[in-house]
């Protein structure tokens, strides 16, 4: 009896044995086929093997460890790899969990340039989503679209650019100005978008200080003014602006300095601004001058008084 009990066991486990061997010539086969697909550029094909090689070792236990391991180092560029072909199909929505998993186990594999340039395709996806809903003035939308691509990579700066622009469609300057200073401060040699988060700023800060030049606040007018030549130095419009709010404000230095430097930039007709310079110097006292400044103005709606000024006022030489 005992030895049927031996005999009965020993074949048990030898048929244990031969079925573990049969699954992992299994398992091995599958990923033999993987790789082939893998050089055929059949991706899809290729991750579903692999997978499987994976499961079939996780029930085969230790004799399948190494194996699976060698699957299982497969998965971050053939998931990368798919994801990129839907990336340049424009299918970004199934690119995206396709990249998420790329970068997910290449994390696992210690594949950081791959992890990281997963991130970035993630970031640049969520950021072109996040400008279509700029278009159509989703601005909420547009904002959580923006924050999700920085989730992925916090050094996207065009994802910053697109928060700024939906800031400054929401009038929130504060967070405008967060937003494109770090575009300014990240971007390294990309000109172009330094260039565009620049304009956008001192533009927003000169039509702010405009409005508030029409609403005779003159401060705020003045502070906004200043804040966008920051950005932009060399917009005659902001000195000019400035010089008829320093002349609101009785800073009549300050004025001429301001329509002198709109002067020099202003490369079409300068006679608004000499209007603005003729009223800084008669409020210093300086009469010479201001005769000068008002000959000048020739075009526009101060003609009339300008001559006003210097045949009735200052009865100038």
């Amino acid at each position: 009896m005992k030895k049927l009990i031996i005999t009965l066991s020993l074949a048990i486990i030898g048929n244990i044995f031969t079925i573990k061997a049969q699954d992992l010539t299994a398992a091995a086969e599958s990923f033999n086929q993987a790789l082939q697909f893998t050089k055929d550029a059949n991706y899809a094909e290729a991750l579903k093997l692999y997978q499987q090689t994976i499961q079939t070792c996780d029930q085969l236990g230790d004799e399948g460890m190494e194996l699976k391991l060698k699957a299982e180092q497969q998965l971050p560029s053939t998931y990368y790899n798919i994801a990129k072909g839907l990336y340049e199909g424009k299918k970004y929505t199934e690119a995206i969990p396709n990249f998420e998993e790329a970068a997910k186990y290449a994390d696992q594999m210690g594949e950081s340039k791959t992890a990281d340039a997963s991130r970035t395709y993630l970031a640049g996806i969520y950021t072109a989503l996040g400008n279509s809903d700029l278009k159509a003035e989703a601005f909420d939308k547009a904002l959580e679209k923006y924050n999700k691509a920085l989730s992925y990579k916090p050094e996207y700066y065009k994802a910053y650019y697109g928060m700024g622009l939906v800031y400054k469609k929401q009038d929130n300057l504060p967070m405008m100005k967060e937003s494109l200073d770090k575009v300014i401060s990240m971007a390294g040699d990309d000109a172009k978008t330094i260039g565009q988060a620049r304009d956008a700023a001192a533009g927003a800060y000169l039509n702010t200080g405009a409005k508030a030049l029409q609403a005779n606040k003159m401060a705020d007018a003045i502070e906004n003014l200043n804040t966008s030549l920051t950005y932009n130095n060399a917009e005659p419009k902001a000195y000019y602006y400035l010089a008829l709010a320093y002349n609101g404000s009785s800073k009549w230095d300050d004025a001429i300095t301001a329509a002198n430097k709109a002067l020099e930039l202003q490369t079409e007709d300068k006679s608004d601004i000499y209007m603005e310079l003729g009223k800084s110097y008669q409020k210093k006292g300086d009469n010479a001058a201001a005769c000068d400044a008002y000959k000048k103005v020739t075009a526009g709606n101060n003609v009339a008084a300008a001559k006003y000024e210097v045949e009735q006022v200052l009865k100038c030489q």
